[in-house]
């Protein structure tokens, strides 16, 4: 949440500079300086009281537009004490004694609220009568009539109150023209900007916040704002390329916090410093590359740096936050998450004619709204002031109930109003989680998790809007709950883990090197040869229920785009076979092959006609399937690759050496993936799916080391409520481009940390592209108490590798297994 940058100036624009600082607490916290924080917090207090009360007190006060700027006021201020909490500063005085004055300036401002008349300010022509130098005169409030027209949105009354002031305008007056400029960028008026920068407003001018027109227009993501205001500076010679007094921002790193590459590209070309860094050591590429905005960091050069310092080098080591969720036995957990999870699929989660989860101009004018949701059986409930200002994809609705109760969710709108104090639920919906489960066949559901349902008004029971959510529900797996230790943050001297991806490496259709069939028994004993300490494998579950190893989508050797969780086992096991020598499966784990009656071995296929032409068959076979379209092979196929037999999670487990450690990849089917195949949406069930693999490894695990992971959110949940075995990494592209999963908590490193911490899992495997960007992030990741782990084609270039080595990662994913190892072998 980024107070004083967005969230604040969709409400009241023209009180700006009346916020609480929280960036600028938030910097002075993490800097260690925490008597600064309280010394700068009272005083923003104080500056805040005094606001209030000349507000309260003026005729022209909107009560719902001081609501709503005292309510993100409280919300910072109470996260800043929670914070020095955590810095075990509750017990100081200075902490007491400003809490209690926070809570008692709440108690008197609920109280006046309730008094004051419903007045609006409206700003008339008949302003232009007064004289030229009324029209910059303050009034009680502080605003001038020019600041007044402004807000009223009144471009004509600017215009003719900009054309009668004098030409020559002095310091006074173009700095009042510099402030409005900041309130006319805030509300986008076209017409009253271009009136302001006609009229030589000084830019010049900087906020209290010490930010600058050129800021504003960055902020409000406008190209053609930003590009007029940066022709006007350049025309004054006025610096466009200051930072701000809360976290030291130019405008750069505005614009790529942001993404807008259109801005980003407008300045780089006006010459802002790229290398500059703001209070906490942070660069505009590191900030673009830490928020997933991977194609905006690229356009940003490259410059030496060390690995360490900055947003590597966090003052406290923070613990991973976790809620003590955990899904014991006889309980069911069930989690909602307000709206949507995807990024391309915008959706209100609470749309009502009156309210909404998201602001929007023109309602809440029938009073105070919260969201109530509650869940049958479960004791606690959960409220949501409305509009949602805290950012809920991490922060979901999470209930236990006991697993015989039928998971249900209830959503109360509760009105609330000041005179009296009182709360009266109007409008109210429920919804059954357990009412679609045989929908699609036993043990099946839809990739589409969002669920939306209608709320009635309580009074009339007709539909008054709806409500949208992302419901999970969690059942206990009785198994695995013992913790089985393993350490994979590597020594600060010695080199990271190396892990085979899917084996000895991935299929390609580069082959520049000999590869064996990729997430086959041969391929794992082939990596661990090379020097692997554990290999990754792919798990998906067949239709008949059997936890296999493959890693597309499709089964395009069956000459269909059939997914893997549409044939059985036998099915899956022939399209192997009948690759192989008639009769004779290869055996690549120590099995010999079948002789004939005169003890011969037989010929080999790969040498005779018959085998390229059984080759050619299965290429013709394949070429109709969209998989084989695009890539133009099929990983582990006869004629490609060193071909090896298909094998389930069990064969794996019973016949790879105990000392071989196992990356298992629980490969659930992504909703991006089924789109792109052109089938059906549908998967297995999502606590079916977890609990076959996690049958298999409680019975044939064993002691091997065994890490899981997954790219899938909701599969890292249920892996990490349902047991304690093994520890648990989210996998995500962080951003990488292009971008085909439009999953928000993948989309970029920081919702990718943040996901993980808050639910406790071990750490994250990225792709490697951000890290190898901006190493300094190694530093920020693990600085959470996570392991950091990459995977992607640079991990096969030696320099890369090393470079990430250097910077601190913990786990390495390569293909080239031999070649890598030899280079970690030089860092031990």
């Amino acid at each position: 949440m980024r107070f004083g940058h967005t969230l604040h100036r969709l409400f009241v624009p023209e009180w700006n500079e009346q916020y609480i600082d929280y960036n600028l607490l938030k910097c002075l916290i993490k800097l260690s300086k925490l008597s600064e924080a309280y010394q700068c917090l009272d005083s923003s207090i104080s500056s805040l009281e005094g606001f209030l009360r000349a507000r309260l007190n003026s005729p022209d006060t909107d009560p719902k537009k001081l609501q709503w700027f005292q309510e993100i006021n409280a919300r910072a201020v109470w996260r800043i004490l929670a914070k020095l909490e955590r810095h075990g500063q509750s017990e100081d005085p200075s902490h007491g004694r400003l809490r209690v004055r926070w809570q008692t300036l709440q108690s008197a401002l609920e109280t006046q609220l309730a008094s004051v008349a419903d007045n609006k300010q409206i700003v008339t022509e008949d302003v232009i009568r007064s004289s030229n130098d009324a029209i910059l005169v303050g009034g009680q409030d502080g605003f001038t009539p020019l600041h007044l027209a402004v807000i009223g949105g009144h471009a004509q009354l600017v215009s003719h109150m900009i054309d009668s002031l004098p030409a020559n305008k002095d310091t006074h007056t173009r700095n009042v023209m510099g402030e409005v400029l900041h309130v006319a960028l805030r509300y986008q008026n076209d017409d009253i900007i271009r009136n302001l920068l006609r009229g030589c407003a000084d830019l010049s001018y900087r906020s209290s916040r010490g930010e600058t027109a050129l800021h504003v227009a960055v902020q409000v993501g406008r190209v053609d704002y930003a590009a007029h205001v940066l022709e006007a500076m350049l025309k004054q010679r006025a610096s466009h390329d200051v930072p701000d007094n809360s976290r030291a921002w130019t405008p750069l790193l505005f614009a790529c916090a942001d993404g807008n590459s259109e801005i980003i590209q407008l300045l780089i070309r006006a010459g802002s410093n790229q290398k500059h860094r703001d209070r906490l050591g942070w660069t505009a590429k590191e900030v673009a590359a830490f928020r997933g905005h991977l194609a905006v960091a690229d356009l940003l050069e490259p410059f030496e740096a060390s690995l360490t310092g900055g947003p590597a080098d966090p003052v406290e080591n923070q613990k991973a936050r976790v809620d003590n969720i955990y899904c014991g036995a006889d309980q069911n957990v069930i989690i909602a998450t307000l709206g949507t999870t995807a990024k391309d699929r915008p959706i209100a989660g609470l749309d009502l004619p009156y309210c909404s989860s998201g602001y929007t101009r023109g309602k809440y004018e029938t009073g105070s709204f919260l969201l109530e949701v509650s869940a049958m059986g479960a004791p606690e409930r959960r409220r949501v002031p409305l509009p949602v200002l805290d950012d809920q994809i991490n922060n979901p609705f999470v209930f236990k109930i006991t697993d015989s109760t039928d998971p249900r969710l209830v959503f109360d709108v509760i009105q609330v109003t000041c005179t009296p104090r009182k709360e009266v639920v109007v409008a109210s919906g429920t919804a059954l989680l357990a009412g679609n489960s045989h929908q699609f066949g036993a043990f099946r559901q839809s990739l589409v998790r969002e669920q939306t349902i209608p709320i009635l008004e309580k009074e009339t029971m007709r539909m008054a809007g709806s409500v949208t959510f992302t419901p999970l529900v969690v059942r206990p797996f009785s198994h695995l709950q013992i913790p089985r230790p393993i350490d994979l943050a590597r020594s600060p001297s010695g080199p990271p883990v190396l892990i085979g991806h899917r084996g000895a490496g991935q299929n390609t259709a580069t082959r520049e090197h000999l590869q064996v069939g990729e997430n086959t028994v041969g391929s794992f004993l082939s990596a661990v040869k090379l020097g692997a300490s554990f290999v990754e494998f792919d798990i998906q579950i067949t239709r008949d229920l059997q936890a296999v190893t493959f890693h597309d989508l499709s089964l395009s050797e069956s000459g269909t785009d059939v997914p893997i969780h549409d044939v059985t086992l036998e099915q899956f096991l022939h399209a192997s076979n009948t690759q192989l020598p008639h009769g004779n499966p290869l055996s690549m784990i120590g099995a010999g092959h079948s002789r004939d009656e005169a003890g011969r071995r037989p010929r080999s296929r790969s040498l005779g006609r018959e085998f390229e032409a059984g080759a050619a068959q299965i290429r013709d076979r394949m070429k109709h399937t969209v998989d084989f379209k695009e890539k133009g092979f099929k990983p582990d196929t006869r004629g490609d690759f060193i071909q090896d037999t298909f094998a389930t999670l069990q064969e794996i487990l019973v016949t790879l050496p105990k000392d071989i450690g196992c990356d298992i990849e629980i490969k659930y089917p992504r909703l991006h993936e089924t789109v792109g195949a052109g089938v059906a949406p549908i998967a297995i069930e999502l606590n079916k799916f977890v609990d076959l693999v996690l049958e298999q490894l409680h019975q044939h695990a064993d002691n091997r080391q065994i890490i899981l992971s997954s790219f899938t959110p909701e599969i890292c949940i249920l892996l990490a409520l349902k047991q304690k075995a093994y520890p648990v990494f989210f996998i995500t592209n962080a951003g990488k481009v292009p971008m085909t999963d439009m999953e928000v908590r993948a989309a970029s490193l920081q919702g990718a940390v943040h996901f993980a911490r808050r639910w406790g899992l071990a750490g994250v495997v990225f792709a490697c592209e951000t890290l190898v960007m901006c190493p300094r992030l190694v530093g920020l990741v693990k600085g959470g108490g996570l392991v950091c782990g990459t995977y992607g084609a640079p991990n096969n270039d030696p320099g890369m590798v090393e470079l990430q080595a250097r910077a601190g990662v913990d786990l390495i994913v390569a293909d080239r297994v031999g070649l890598i190892a030899r280079r970690l072998a030089k860092l031990a």
